[in-house]
Order: C-alpha cells, then structure tokens, then sequence
C-alpha cells in the first residue's frame, strides 16, 4: 500500500516531474523545506512534495517501493542508484523531522485528530531513512 504521502494534493504533478527530472526532482523538494530559516512554517505543498521526496529516498535504500505508487515502479528503478546517497538520506531525515515540528500538514493532522497516526508514519519513514 502506498505511503499516504503520495495521497495529498499536486503530488501526482510533482511525479510526473520526477519522472522526467530524476534526482533533480527529489533534491529541489528536499531544499525546499531543509533551507528554510530554523523557524519557517512548512507550507503544505512543499512538505508534500519533501515527504514524497523522502519516501522515495527510502524506497532506493531498502529496495522496498511498496509504499510508493505502482505507476512510478519503473522510474524509480531507472533512478535509484542516484537516489540511494547518504547525501539525499541526510536531506531526507532533515526534511522530515523539520515537517514533523512545524508545518501546515502536522497542523492539518491535529486539527483532524490524526495526529498520532500521521508522526507514526512519519517516524516509520525516518527508521527507513536511517537503515
């Protein structure tokens, strides 16, 4: 089952983009969030796209993309020595954690009461990263 990262809005768009760009796709989402000010609030559309990001850093790594979407199997596969660094891995785990504190998804998942679930997912996804 896919992760529910590839579930919220314009990441389908952000895949076809992957699709086409590669690994130039992940790092530019992976920037996004890991460049901001220690303080900046993590806008929807840009955790989105980094936790997508990650989930496919972690696919590469564990050879495991059952939570990535079928429909991106093939491109993921064509990219994923350039995606298995320890580089995008530290991206990753950065990325993630920052949306883990202060972000409108983690406020979207409280307001929802799926706070617990959504930081269990997340917490899921940064084990992945660290193996």
């Amino acid at each position: 089952m896919a992760s529910a990262a590839f579930q919220y809005d314009d990441v389908s768009d952000w895949l076809a983009g992957f699709e086409t760009d590669g690994v130039t796709t992940i790092e530019a989402a992976l920037a996004t969030v890991t460049e901001l000010e220690p303080d900046d609030y993590v806008e929807a559309a840009d955790a989105a796209f980094a936790l997508a990001a990650a989930e496919l850093v972690a696919a590469a790594r564990d050879a495991d993309p059952s939570r990535v979407p079928k429909s991106i199997h093939a491109a993921l596969e064509a990219h994923e020595d350039a995606i298995n660094s320890a580089k995008l891995a530290s991206a990753a785990r950065k990325a993630v954690q920052r949306i883990l504190r202060n972000s409108e998804l983690k406020d979207l998942a409280d307001e929802e009461a799926q706070s617990d679930e959504w930081a269990e997912d997340l917490g899921e996804l940064l084990e992945r990263l660290r193996s």
